[in-house]
């Protein structure tokens, strides 16, 4: 079972940039994405396979529009994180977010991984970060959907005891305690 290396000492306040919590078995630092981040995220999407980018979306999108990227980045409505090599700042490798849903108190939670990245604990990480997170932003669940044959979230979910809503043809719903 891959360790925890995110350090969630303290909640981030909504819309810090500041914070930069490390991975330390992948060398990756975590921290708030701010709209200088979109060239790279798009740049990492440009890297994702086809299959990396579908499991991120149930979809295969190559982009997003500055508009969806503004969105994602108001920290009224989201939270996004998006993670670098701890030598390479430039480089987005992972980004994350949670965003409030129409349900009060949860928010849905999105995640891609740059294939070469993938498989290293990373996204277990990155998603018990956002879960630590969940809390300072208003929210008391999260919610995932995903396809029914993406194995790295289906491991991810069982580990943290996520309860699965529906399961709707090839896709699967999870809601998450923040606890």
């Amino acid at each position: 079972m891959p360790t925890s290396a995110l350090s969630p000492h303290a909640p981030l306040r909504t819309g810090a940039a500041t914070a930069r919590p490390a991975h330390a078995a992948s060398q990756t630092v975590t921290r708030s994405a701010t709209l200088d981040d979109f060239d790279a995220v798009n740049e990492l999407h440009e890297r994702c396979s086809l299959q990396t980018r579908f499991a991120r979306y149930l979809a295969a999108r190559r982009s997003l529009s500055l508009s969806e990227f503004v969105h994602l980045t108001r920290p009224d409505r989201s939270l996004t994180w998006v993670t670098h090599p701890k030598d390479e700042p430039d480089k987005i490798i992972a980004t994350m977010n949670l965003v409030r849903t129409a349900e009060a108190g949860a928010a849905e939670l999105g995640i891609m991984i740059e294939d070469a990245w993938q498989s290293r604990g990373l996204g277990t990480s990155l998603v018990q970060y956002a879960r630590a997170q969940a809390r300072g932003f208003g929210c008391s669940s999260i919610v995932v959907l995903t396809s029914s044959d993406n194995v790295r979230v289906l491991k991810i979910m069982r580990s943290l005891g996520a309860a699965r809503l529906a399961v709707q043809g090839p896709t699967v719903d999870f809601t998450v305690c923040v606890g």
